[in-house]
């Protein structure tokens, strides 16, 4: 009696290790096959996808005078090869601060460049390959310097900056 259960155990396993190698073989298959009849060449396709992505991060305010200015951030940007990814700025009022029947002329400036930015002015420019990205300061300045001669009255002249990013897919 124990030879017959040891016996049946024996092909029992290898009846398993048999049927889970076809299982496997079929869950293996693909649309194509060859096999020893045929001595045609199949192919197969290999793909690769990454979507585009990139994170841009903002100043929550930026203040005319403040010598520290407000960072923009670039980073985790995955673009296509040979594209650019760029941050562009416009001014809501024309380059001016206003409050009640005022307004203040300011420049915006990026780091350390003498110019002043125009609407549509660049901000930053991230090549492809670069995920980690960039970061620029901007720093606003009155235009006239007598201006800060003269209070607000205690209000605060805004303007509201808006900003557009370029990836590379458009169009």
């Amino acid at each position: 009696m124990k030879k017959k259960n040891l016996v049946l155990l024996g092909s029992a396993a290898l009846l398993s290790l048999a049927l889970a190698g076809t299982i496997g073989t079929v869950a293996i298959a693909s649309a194509a096959e060859i096999n020893q009849d045929s001595g045609d060449p199949i192919q197969t396709t290999v793909t690769y996808s990454v979507d585009t992505t990139w994170k841009l991060t903002i100043p929550e305010s930026i203040t005319v005078g403040d010598e520290t200015g407000g960072t923009v951030t670039a980073s985790d940007v995955v673009i296509e090869q040979g594209k650019q990814f760029k941050v562009t700025v416009s001014s809501g009022n024309g380059w001016k601060v206003t409050g009640g029947s005022q307004s203040i002329d300011y420049d915006l400036k990026v780091d350390e460049s003498p110019d002043a930015l125009t609407d549509g002015g660049e901000v930053l420019t991230v090549e492809a390959g670069n995920k980690e990205g960039d970061s620029a300061t901007l720093k606003a300045t009155l235009k006239n310097a007598d201006d800060a001669k003269y209070s607000t009255g205690g209000e605060a002249y805004t303007d509201t900056l808006t900003f557009t990013v370029t990836d590379g897919t458009e169009g």
